[in-house]
């Protein structure tokens, strides 16, 4: 019998920090990196709003694209609507990845300093017709 979560890449998850701050969290994927040349930081810096990059939400899928217009992550993300409202209140979208692969090894590598940190503008894109 396959561990839960061997062998795959679980799909990043919405979370909401102090504040009603709007996360999307993130597991490893060599396919997203956290390049600290592209604003990427560590624990105890201060996250400023990186404005060459952008995030916009339409109530299912989420697209972060990167300073050079590539995708970071481009795909569904089941949010709450207290996530989306917190969206659209702060305008801007704090990304966290690090060293972690499911959910429940998030909260020691959160703990232990192990992740990188990103916050980007985002916004909430109508997808009603008038």
């Amino acid at each position: 019998m396959e561990a839960i979560g061997a062998g795959r890449v679980w799909a990043p998850w919405p979370e909401l920090m102090a504040g009603h701050r709007p996360v999307l969290v993130a597991p490893f994927d060599p396919s997203r990196p956290a390049d600290p040349a592209q604003g990427w930081t560590g624990p105890g810096t201060v996250w400023e709003v990186r404005r060459d990059w952008a995030a916009a939400f339409d109530g299912t899928r989420l697209l972060v694209t990167r300073p050079d217009g590539a995708a970071w992550y481009d795909g569904p993300v089941a949010a709450a609507r207290e996530w989306t409202r917190a969206l659209r209140a702060h305008q801007a979208l704090t990304l966290a990845t690090g060293a972690f692969h499911t959910p429940f090894d998030f909260p020691t590598a959160a703990a232990q300093g192990r992740l990188s940190v990103l916050t980007v503008p985002a916004r909430l894109l109508d997808t009603h017709t008038h």
